[in-house]
């Protein structure tokens, strides 16, 4: 059936303008839903609503076996060395400096650095790449928690555990957060092949360029010399 025949046998309403009036009424009727809502109960509706739409828009969670198999092994904790090398040294201590502005603190400042040179090596990752993605989407907050409940550093969504499996991870803990934004960032990187449609995967935009421009841009902040992927 053609358009013109829908139309009719609509009564003369265009699908478009049917289609525009329900989702219309289903805003209207969740209102009462969402203001009688305890600010926990928001926060699931909204982490469910972010859920829906990366699977059923962005389908960016329809992992195959092997896809989560070398998720769940990205996901391992790594014990750091006992003694870093000379390069990792000299980067860390590097970064310290140039993330003083977000990051007073400077022991949890060394933590950041430390550790987004440890998994972003583990994910074959540019650790500018990485710290462009922190930049981005926390300032460099790890206790930033969005208003659709994304958390931490790079902005974790908390149902990446209930995917892979793993409940009792915090979020919050630098080490932990970072190690799961490089394995997702990987992840899709594998699957994408570029860099800007696996950093849209990353923020639920893929296609677009807003997001990857945004982090690209703060990645010159840290001398980033190449994209590497």
């Amino acid at each position: 059936m053609n358009s013109d025949g829908l139309k009719r046998l609509l009564g003369g309403v265009s699908p478009k303008a049917l289609l525009a009036g329900v989702m219309v009424a289903c805003f209207l009727v969740s209102i009462p839903i969402w203001l009688t809502s305890s600010p926990e109960d928001k926060q699931h509706l909204a982490q469910t609503a972010v859920k829906k739409m990366v699977e059923t828009n962005v389908d960016l969670l329809d992992f195959k076996p092997e896809e989560k198999e070398e998720l769940r092994n990205m996901l391992k904790p790594e014990e750091p060395a006992k003694q870093p090398d000379f390069e990792q040294t000299v980067w860390v201590k590097d970064i310290i400096q140039t993330i003083q502005p977000w990051v007073s603190d400077e022991s949890e400042a060394e933590a950041i650095a430390r550790w987004v040179y440890v998994y972003s090596k583990r994910s074959n990752l540019s650790p500018e790449l990485v710290l462009g993605v922190i930049a981005v989407e926390s300032r460099f907050d790890h206790f930033a928690v969005s208003n659709v409940g994304a958390i931490g550093l790079m902005q974790v969504m908390p149902f990446w555990k209930d995917e892979l499996g793993q409940q009792k991870d915090n979020l919050l803990e630098i080490e932990t957060n970072i190690r799961y934004g490089c394995a997702i960032l990987r992840i899709y990187i594998n699957r994408y092949k570029t860099l800007s449609r696996a950093l849209g995967a990353y923020n639920g935009s893929l296609g677009r360029m807003k997001y990857p421009n945004k982090v690209f841009a703060a990645m010159k902040r840290f001398k980033a010399t190449d994209y590497g992927i």
